[in-house]
């Protein structure tokens, strides 16, 4: 009897340091690894892993004109005996620069035969030619009873000049006011023959819990043919769909079967439709003070860029937008519809005291080249307030300067509430103000367990890639763990 695949699949997402085989420098590369389980009748389970590097970093420390580029190897073991079933090895290669598209994130599928049963993926990736670094995780796929079901539903793209490719996800998907047309893919099999079958899907509002009308469709599925996959690729108009949090449902229906076990499948993404602060729509009448307050033309644009780090998700996308327009009157009803959202009694009260923090953070934190509220310091000073205590070593003897921020509570509109958190901050040019961050334990901000490392690397060398040089701190040239925070500050 043929089996089909049923298996628990992991997600793996990490922000590790990887070192450039060709410099000295460390670049810092968000990689992420999504796993996804298939079946097919000649080949039994094979995985689809779509492999994600943010390459910004990469363009921004290139030394010359040459595309970067990032080698992986991956390779599926049995987790008992360690045999492996199938690798490969790819080179993602990053299209030429051209800032006007801005092609940071690039991806690319490998599909890997698999197994039934406990087994290990291991991914090996460098930046060149040189493997540096390694990610792996244990999962199961097992032998189900010979039945129909459906494949997870996974997002679809097209990826710069290639056909459509698994859209990495890591998390909850969102699509911006670029992205009308949604696209996703599922998989049915061992669908009975010759029993009348169709595939619909359904978009819900999960803040109604109500299906959105028009947003939905009936396939039918041809299934008098000895094929025991059928392929589905959908589609949606989004352009009009308000913002918000929604899920896409699907059913596989079949003649003969009773509709509580109908295989489902489904999905969840966030969607945000920029027209929905139109900065055009609010009230055309704009009270002067705003404008004699807050400026215009390059004051303006500087206020606007520096509401950027207490926007949500939607108002940063219209932040973009509105920072190539040279239309004053709609930079400043933006603003003033920002502020009344948050405060509609006081809101140019609110607008003013905010205007006197990014004046601040201007005289803290900027430099000749980078404005106060775009500085790593000034972002997290504009977020979260100022910390609660504070650690500045701005002269080290035998590493860069740094300075380390602790805040009892974190509590913005756009993240998580959390309680005790920890910011270390470095300056690698070691002189002027341009300190970058380096680590941090709240969520959402950028985690490197080496970071002792990082600062003190002139006094502190070692070829150990498991090292983060926790409760070494007398092999460091200064005292690096010698500071007002518990533990030497360090998570």
């Amino acid at each position: 009897m043929k089996k089909m695949l049923f298996g628990l699949f992991l997600l793996y997402t990490s922000l590790l340091l990887a070192q450039n085989a060709n410099s000295n420098k460390n670049i810092d590369i968000p990689i992420g690894i999504d796993v996804t389980p298939y079946w097919d009748m000649e080949n039994h389970p094979y995985l689809q892993i779509c492999i994600s590097v943010n390459a910004k970093n990469l363009y921004y420390q290139a030394e010359n004109d040459k595309p970067p580029h990032v080698t992986f190897l991956t390779y599926l073991t049995e987790n008992s005996s360690q045999n492996v079933i199938d690798i490969d090895k790819i080179k993602l290669i990053c299209p030429k620069r051209d800032s006007s598209k801005n092609q940071y994130t690039i991806s690319q599928s490998i599909f890997l035969g698999a197994d039934t049963g406990k087994l290990e993926l291991s991914v090996l990736y460098g930046v060149g030619d040189t493997i540096t670094d390694t990610l792996s995780g244990v999962f199961i796929i097992t032998d189900v009873e010979e039945k129909s079901s459906l494949a997870p539903l996974r997002f679809v793209e097209k990826q710069f000049d290639n056909p459509l490719g698994a859209r990495p996800q890591f998390g909850v998907a969102s699509f911006y006011g670029d992205d009308n047309i949604l696209k996703f893919y599922t998989e049915a099999y061992q669908v009975p023959k010759n029993q009348k079958s169709y595939y619909s899907y359904q978009l819900f509002s999960l803040k109604t819990n109500s299906a959105i009308e028009g947003f939905g469709a009936v396939n039918r599925i041809k299934n008098n043919e000895s094929s025991e996959k059928k392929s589905l690729l959908s589609s949606l108009k989004i352009k009009d769909l308000p913002s918000g949090h929604y899920e896409i449902r699907s059913v596989l229906n079949i003649e003969k079967m009773d509709p509580l076990h109908y295989p489902k499948q489904s999905i969840q993404f966030y969607r945000i439709n920029p027209n929905d602060i139109d900065p055009s729509k609010v009230s055309d009448a704009i009270d002067s003070k705003w404008s004699e307050t807050i400026g215009l033309g390059e004051k303006l644009n500087w206020y606007i860029n520096g509401l950027y780090p207490i926007a949500s998700g939607l108002e940063r996308k219209q932040i973009e937008y509105l920072s190539d327009s040279k239309n004053d009157t709609v930079k400043h009803r933006f603003i003033q519809y920002f502020w009344e959202s948050r405060n509609p009694v006081k809101s140019f009260e609110e607008a003013e005291k905010y205007l006197n923090i990014l004046n601040e953070v201007e005289k803290k934190y900027s430099s000749r080249a980078v404005s106060g509220y775009a500085t790593d310091r000034g972002r997290i000073f504009l977020q979260y307030g100022p910390p609660t205590l504070t650690e500045k070593r701005p002269f080290e003897s035998d590493g860069y300067p740094f300075e380390i921020w602790q805040y009892n509570t974190l509590e913005a509109p756009n993240a998580p509430y959390q309680i005790n958190k920890l910011f270390v901050f470095a300056n690698y040019a070691v002189a002027g103000r341009n300190y970058e961050l380096l680590h941090s334990d709240a969520i959402g901000e950028i985690k490197n367990t080496k970071w002792r490392i990082a600062i003190q690397k002139r006094s502190y060398m070692t070829n150990d890639i498991d090292d983060d040089g926790a409760g070494k701190s007398s092999e460091f040239g200064s005292r690096i763990d010698n500071n007002i925070f518990f533990n030497g500050g360090g998570r």
